[in-house]
């Protein structure tokens, strides 16, 4: 059974440490992509949790075009054309998939073929300097970063206000 999804999810995280030493732990579901940004930024610890048992892909609410201003929104009729097409593209590779898997390919060979549009789940490690490094650096590297990075800001905002609004004040 295979399922396109258009959002991912993040958990509230557990919470050590005191003031400016907290550390989060969050969990989180994004795809294979989004994983790889956190990743790339060598900030905090990150720890794949164990698949899904049925491929998920991620189809975007939005599609954007990108200039040196930053994204903006496409129209409604391209975005519906564009949303058709990956949900085919998904289509295509979960079926190649499935058939690779019933022809006897073991499953690590065969998920060489599923999209980085895939959603993994896994649990990210970070101080709370760290987090707001990654929030300033990356917030605008994608339309789905942004929205991760906005999750962050509000949970960090109700959290810990204080913490929050002297850094605001320090930065």
């Amino acid at each position: 059974m295979k399922r396109v999804l258009n959002s991912g999810t993040v958990k509230l995280p557990y919470v050590t440490g005191e003031k400016t030493n907290l550390e989060f732990t969050f969990e989180i579901k994004a795809p294979l992509l989004t994983f790889l940004a956190f990743q790339d930024s060598n900030l905090g610890t990150l720890n794949r949790l164990d698949e899904l048992d049925h491929p998920v892909a991620y189809l975007p609410p939005q599609f954007y075009t990108k200039d040196a201003s930053g994204y903006t929104s496409m129209d409604g009729k391209s975005s519906n054309i564009y949303t058709t097409k990956l949900f085919n593209f998904y289509t295509a590779a979960f079926n190649f998939y499935s058939n690779l898997l019933r022809e006897g390919l073991c499953k690590e060979e065969a998920s060489l073929v599923l999209p980085q549009g895939m959603f993994i789940n896994f649990l990210w490690k970070i101080s709370i300097m760290d987090l707001i490094t990654y929030i300033e650096v990356h917030h605008t590297d994608s339309p789905e970063i942004y929205g991760y990075c906005s999750t962050f800001v509000l949970y960090l905002e109700e959290h810990t206000p204080e913490l929050v609004k002297q850094l605001k004040f320090i930065r």
